[in-house]
C-alpha cells in the first residue's frame, strides 16, 4: 500500500505518541504514587514526543516530497478533531465522574491520579484523532 506524506506523517506521529506515552503510563503504574517519579518520567516523554516527531519529520521530508494540504485533507482533519473532542469530552465527565463517585464512597483521590487520569484521555483523544485520519484516508474520503 502506497500511503502518501500526510499518511506517512500520521501514522508516524501515532505510533511514535503510543511508544511513549504507553512507556510513561506503564512506568507510572509499575511506581505508583511516587510523585517525584512520574514528573520526571513525564517531562521525558514529553521531550521524547518532541526529538522524535522532528527527527521524523526531517527524515520523512528528506524521502518524501510534502504535499500542500488541498480542500479534502482540511475536511479529514476537521472530521478528525471533532471526534478526537467527542472522545476527551468523554474522558473528562470520566475523570469527573470517578472523582464526585470517590467522594461519596470516601477514597481518598490524590491530584496525581486526576492529572494522569486527564492525561490518559488527552493521548486516548490523539490517538483518535489519528486512526480517523488514517481510516478517513484510506477510505479515499
Amino acid at each position: 500500500m502506497d500511503m502518501s506524506y500526510q499518511e506517512k506523517s500520521i501514522a508516524g506521529s501515532l505510533i511514535a505518541m503510543l511508544v511513549v506515552y504507553g512507556y510513561y503510563f506503564a512506568a507510572v503504574l509499575r511506581h505508583f504514587g511516587q510523585i517525584g517519579f512520574a514528573i520526571g518520567r513525564l517531562i521525558f516523554a514529553v521531550i521524547a514526543i518532541i526529538v522524535i516527531q522532528i527527527v521524523y519529520h526531517i527524515a520523512l521530508a528528506l524521502h518524501a516530497k510534502p504535499e500542500r494540504k488541498d480542500e479534502r485533507d482540511i475536511l479529514i482533519e476537521s472530521k478528525a478533531y471533532r471526534n478526537a473532542y467527542f472522545a476527551y469530552g468523554a474522558g473528562a465527565f470520566l475523570v469527573i465522574g470517578a472523582v464526585i463517585a470517590a467522594g461519596f464512597a470516601r477514597i481518598p483521590v490524590t491530584p496525581f491520579l486526576v492529572v494522569n487520569g486527564v492525561l490518559l484521555f488527552m493521548v486516548l483523544a490523539e490517538a483518535v484523532k489519528f486512526v480517523t485520519q488514517l481510516l478517513y484516508y484510506s477510505k479515499g474520503l
